[in-house]
């Protein structure tokens, strides 16, 4: 099951109208806050929030826009009131380098080569590339996979979920080009785990 997603709360810093300040929609520990530099656009992920044992996706509100320039502190996980400044963001320049038509519904610029598509994690908790430590990868860079082939792992408190390679938007068959998560890593639901190609 999905989980349950609802938009921070937007106001103007005070010291500078040009930015604008995402706060905490309800008390909770907050976690997974966007990098500083990240772009992030309406529908991005903004974080989590974990009160009482339950897990909310924060989403950036429509219509707002803008890079990270400051977030709650970046520990994996830290107490927070209602209304709490959580990120601040600074106006996306029309000279800058990122596209933020590019920018992915998770907030991260994920700067695709042409011609690939990516697979994403369905939820999320600690993603694994192989079963075991000591055994090897599921998938490796240039392997052709088909719908249906496990290419990795993803851990939520000791349960495992296989994460299996298709869906709509992809074909039937394809290469692996790239890893886009290291064995081990926390990865968010909606991150790019895999970049393929088809083949």
């Amino acid at each position: 099951m999905a989980p349950h997603r609802i938009d921070v709360i937007v106001s103007e810093d005070m010291e500078n109208s040009q930015e604008l300040v995402l706060g905490s929609p309800a008390v909770g520990h907050y976690s997974s806050a966007p990098r500083v530099g990240e772009v992030v656009v309406g529908g991005s992920r903004a974080g989590c929030l974990t009160n009482l044992g339950r897990r909310v996706d924060l989403v950036v509100p429509r219509g707002v826009t803008g890079r990270v320039v400051e977030r709650k502190s970046a520990t994996r996980s830290e107490p927070v009131e209602y209304g709490q400044d959580l990120l601040r963001l600074a106006p996306v320049e029309a000279s800058d380098e990122t596209d933020v038509s590019a920018v992915s519904p998770g907030g991260v610029s994920e700067d695709l080569p042409e011609g690939t598509l990516a697979v994403r994690s369905s939820i999320h908790g600690m993603f694994y590339h192989r079963p075991r430590p000591d055994e090897p990868a599921y998938v490796e860079i240039g392997q052709i996979v088909e719908t249906g082939t496990t290419l990795g792992l993803v851990e939520v408190m000791k349960c495992f979920s296989a994460i299996v390679y298709g869906g709509p938007d992809l074909p039937t068959r394809a290469e692996i080009v790239e890893f886009r998560a290291e064995d081990g890593a926390e990865v968010e639901a909606d991150h790019v785990l895999f970049v393929v190609r088809p083949a």
